[in-house]
């Protein structure tokens, strides 16, 4: 096909081209026919002219020799009249005839002025008259003919451009619809995840916006995250991972109604626009998707997948949102059951609005806070329970704000590690800690070592050393008096980069502290490489069991595995005495608990350190 196509329009350009010829030189015929027709005319009543005359005796020789050079031009297409011979035989035979005719004319003529009857004559004009008739229709035929037949080349000619033209239109078009359908296809393969083939982010955007925008019908966006996926990448591999993003998505398309779209928002999270008659059966209907999708077995071993879903119904939402914020408010109301073991469902309602706009004012406070005052630092004591005395202290963060409200560390503290807003705490914290040291150690005041709580995101900031080395050292801390304290989960995540950052913060005069020792990702081997100074046992170690033996057993083997690794131990959460006779029997080093001190202001702790120190003397 491409090559008629390449071959079309020179074809079309040289059948116009033979086309303009033939016409061209059809007209120049036909004009030459005309002539032709006319000078045989002229022959025709000249000649009849001539006779005329001669009959009544009027000669007239300039006239016969004017229709002789006439006849010689057309027999032979020579002379000053500019006319041209034809190829068709019944003309040019009546033209000789003619010119025979005229031939004997002339010399009857003679014999006519020689006193010869004149009757001979007339007869010949009679003849003449009849033969240049037939010489007139003759070419006038051969007019017709080459008139036709040119329309005949321009009819074939004009049907075979004709053709030539629709094949070549034909295949243009066909091109045309090709390529608009591949542009779509491609603009359409640009707009989805290339691993599961769901709308890309910014597409459903788009798309939804626009499917919103267009309908009043009652409309939904659903937001499905997948519970720990990391876990499922780092134990199964990534090819598992994107087997069951794969599978999810080929579930839920196939679900997809008029107008529905699916997209993949991250790397395990999916967003869904969804139309509806009653909440209540959408949410039924999810359920079974998410059914069926477990019954895929994805997973080998007949391992689970925790899916969490929020919606946000239209309907339900109070402000004129756009479809991010939609998205948003979905996003929100799935993070509210994320990881709760029997919810995971939750629609977007007026609860969760209020909860919402909650952390949005927190957020917006903190820098207000921080700036005011409003953030507290407290100090919770590690006493030593062999001396009865303080050793050290966690420094732990309240926050009451000027009207007097206290918001627990429970709220903020998460709050502001998902918003990435912890590390302005963290150093605040940091700093605090060390403004309070540089001013006891400027009064004289005695001064015990600090242990202050390192976030994830703070420890994942590549200038966190040099931050808070520049601050200790503008308050002149000695070295081993700061203790930087990071949990044992953060620590398992990275054990090369863990490693790594003990180490140079043992180089800036550091301590180091893992907190929250056997929450669940406790590895004994990784101790051997971490050179931490102190181990925190998290109060998991310490709550009432059904077999206290077990846990006395447990508690008093990783003491002794503590002690033969030279780290420090500290109890936390010790609230009796039983527990504290039992911990010095273990031989723990220290013991942080309500116990012996509850959290306190640092006006407090000061107070009660130099209390102490006066009772020491």
């Amino acid at each position: 096909m491409k090559k008629i196509v390449k071959l079309g329009f020179p074809l079309i350009v040289a059948v116009i081209l033979i086309m303009s010829f033939l016409s061209a030189r059809s007209m120049s015929d036909i004009e030459n026919y005309g002539r032709l027709i006319n000078y045989v005319g002229i022959v025709r009543g000249a000649s009849q002219r001539v006779i005329k005359l001669e009959t009544n005796d009027m000669p007239d020789d300039n006239l016969i020799n004017y229709v002789s050079s006439i006849m010689d031009e057309l027999l032979t297409g020579e002379g000053e009249y500019g006319l041209e011979r034809t190829g068709y035989g019944a003309f040019n035979d009546n033209l000789e005839k003619l010119g025979e005719r005229w031939e004997q004319i002339k010399t009857e003529i003679a014999e006519v002025r020689s006193g010869h009857d004149k009757e001979k004559l007339l007869a010949s004009s009679e003849e003449l008259f009849d033969i240049a008739n037939d010489t007139v229709f003759s070419i006038e035929k051969y007019s017709g003919m080459r008139s036709a037949s040119l329309a005949r080349q321009l009819i074939v000619m004009g049907i075979f451009c004709f053709l030539i033209s629709i094949v070549i239109i034909g295949y243009y078009v066909r091109e045309y619809f090709r390529l608009r359908k591949k542009t779509e296809t491609l603009a359409d393969m640009a707009g989805r995840d290339k691993l599961t083939g769901a709308l890309t982010t910014e597409r459903f955007y788009t798309d939804a916006q626009k499917m919103l925008d267009s309908t009043d019908a009652r409309a939904a966006i659903l937001y499905i995250d997948f519970e720990n996926f990391k876990y499922i990448n780092d134990v199964f591999g990534y090819e598992v991972g994107d087997a069951i993003l794969q599978k999810y998505a080929e579930v839920m398309t196939a679900s997809l109604r008029k107008g529905e779209l699916l997209a993949r928002v991250m790397a395990d999270r999916f967003v869904l626009l969804r139309f509806y008659e009653d909440k209540e059966l959408m949410l039924e209907e999810q359920k079974e998707l998410d059914r069926r999708f477990m019954n895929l077995d994805v997973l080998p071993d007949k391992h689970s997948i925790t899916i969490a879903c929020g919606f946000c119904c239209r309907e339900d939402v109070i402000e004129q949102l756009d479809i991010n914020g939609l998205i948003n408010r979905a996003n929100y109301a799935q993070k509210t059951i994320k990881n709760k073991p029997d919810v995971h469902y939750a629609f977007y309602d007026d609860s969760i609005r209020q909860k919402m706009f909650r952390e949005i004012y927190l957020t917006d406070r903190l820098q207000k806070g921080l700036d005011t005052g409003e953030f507290r630092v407290y100090l919770q004591p590690k006493v030593s329970p062999f001396e009865g005395r303080i050793e050290g202290a966690e420094a732990l963060i309240r926050w009451i704000t000027a009207d007097g409200e206290f918001i627990t560390p429970g709220e903020f503290i998460t709050l502001f590690e998902k918003n990435h807003s912890i590390r302005k705490l963290d150093q605040y914290v940091f700093e605090s800690v060390c403004r309070l040291m540089h001013e006891r150690y400027e009064k004289g005041r005695a001064v015990v070592p600090v242990s202050v709580n390192v976030s994830k995101l703070t420890f994942y900031t590549a200038d966190f050393i040099d931050a808070y080395k520049e601050i200790k050292e503008r308050y002149g801390i000695p070295d081993n008096m700061l203790e930087i304290e990071f949990t044992e989960t953060v620590a398992c995540e990275n054990e090369k980069y863990m490693t790594q950052i003990v180490k140079d913060l043992h180089e800036n005069g550091f301590l180091c502290s893992m907190d929250d020792f056997g929450t669940g990702y406790s590895s004994l081997g990784m101790l051997k490489n971490l050179d931490i100074d102190t181990l925190k046992l998290d109060a998991l170690f310490f709550r009432e069991s059904k077999d206290l033996k077990k846990e006395q057993i447990i508690v008093k083997e990783v003491l002794h595995m503590i002690y033969q690794l030279n780290i420090k131990a500290v109890a936390e959460g010790i609230e009796t005495e039983s527990q504290v006779a039992f911990l010095k029997e273990c031989g723990c080093d220290y013991i942080q608990g309500y116990y012996y001190y509850k959290p306190m202001p640092a006006e407090e702790f000061g107070a009660e350190l130099d209390r102490q120190s006066v009772q020491a003397v």
